[in-house]
């Protein structure tokens, strides 16, 4: 199990410190910019002016957006991904190994 580490990120002009498992860091990350990149085109377009009402159409357009995106047999883009992590970090620590009785 992975240990939690905090993360501070700012999402409309607002400082936030959020707690993740230190493998997700980079996923959460890249979720704080995919949200602000919805936010951003949101508030673009000019017809919303709440934060709060900004915020809510960010999030339920990426719901949306996750729920249209399937890969294969009902298998979700956040699974999907979660795998290749699993493959990748895997990888490594057979690389890892395999250099360390090399040497």
């Amino acid at each position: 199990m992975s240990d939690v580490v905090q993360v501070d990120v700012s999402l409309l002009g607002r400082q936030f410190t959020i707690g993740t498992p230190a493998s997700e860091q980079e996923t959460l990350r890249e979720a704080v910019r995919l949200l602000e990149d919805k936010v951003t085109t949101i508030q673009s377009q000019g017809k919303i002016v709440e934060t709060d009402k900004i915020a809510i159409m960010a999030a339920l357009n990426i719901a949306h957006d996750l729920l249209r995106t399937k890969v294969g047999e009902g298998l979700e883009i956040a699974e999907f991904q979660r795998k290749i992590r699993a493959m990748s970090e895997a990888a490594d620590e057979a690389l890892r190994a395999s250099q360390q009785t090399l040497f």
